[in-house]
């Protein structure tokens, strides 16, 4: 947005801005009031003067009628950058997580993500803390309002298992034994699976898939919470998966960590 990134646009947004407010019939209050020096306020005010932005009425330094409709202009520019930027930070007041333990109305307590979810432990230190609005047994929903900070949360790992694609076979060429190299990383990851040659291919593994519907946005969601996925996918489909993980890492800070294995 200019008015933000330009020096001039702002300096002269904000001297409209304070002769619209008050009177001010002399350069050195309203240099005061915008930390300016009078010599900066001066050249300010003769340029604006000439592009025919302020004048001068009954000695007050005034805006014109074409510096009032840029005023107004730079004002709802503002506020659409504002409105915009706020949803995109989407600040949260209060937030639902599941209790810990015990937890009493008015508790001060530190806020974990746990298998990819929010939950609240009474007096535990974390970068991230609220007050409960109410009482919660442990596992029970509880209410957390006055936030501070922010949760820390590492993101989960991908493993991209790659089958034979059904035109090569598709699980009826994949090796039970195949799922030994799988076992180390299933455990306590979700299971998830493409197409049905996917969901074949993690029965013949012995694995159950939590997920075939919707599969790669909610691998990627997960993996954001900080769950760690096992994704098994049909060669043909692989490349899908990457691109799709490497357009969620191109806005995240912290990157979702990933590797490929191809079983036989």
């Amino acid at each position: 947005m200019r008015l933000l990134r330009d020096l001039r646009e702002s300096t002269a947004f904000l001297i409209l801005l304070a002769v619209t407010q008050e009177r001010h019939t002399r350069l050195k209050t309203l240099a005061d009031e915008l930390g300016m020096t009078v010599q900066g306020m001066s050249d300010y005010v003769r340029r604006m003067t000439d592009a025919g932005l302020l004048q001068v009425v009954d000695g007050e330094h005034r805006a014109t009628r074409k510096g009032v409709e840029v005023l107004q202009g730079r004002f709802l520019e503002l506020k659409g950058f504002v409105a915009q930027a706020g949803r995109a930070i989407a600040v949260i007041e209060a937030t639902p997580a599941f209790a810990g333990g015990p937890i009493r109305g008015g508790d001060r307590v530190g806020l974990f993500m746990e298998a990819g979810r929010l939950v609240a432990h009474a007096d535990r230190p974390s970068p991230s803390t609220g007050t409960a609005v109410h009482d919660a047994g442990k596992d029970e929903e509880v209410s957390i309002r006055d936030l501070d900070g922010i949760v820390a949360l590492r993101p989960g790992r991908i493993t991209i298992a790659r089958v034979p694609a059904a035109r090569d076979g598709g699980s009826h060429a994949l090796h039970a034994a195949s799922g030994k190299r799988l076992s180390r990383r299933t455990k306590g990851a979700l299971i998830a699976a493409v197409e049905l040659t996917g969901i074949a291919a993690a029965r013949k593994l012995g694995l159950r898939p939590d997920v075939e519907f919707g599969v790669l946005p909610a691998t990627v969601e997960a993996a954001e919470h900080g769950v760690d996925v096992v994704l098994i996918v049909p060669e043909d489909r692989a490349a899908e998966v990457v691109q799709a993980i490497e357009t969620a890492n191109a806005r995240l800070e912290d990157k979702i960590p990933y590797e490929s294995l191809t079983l036989r």
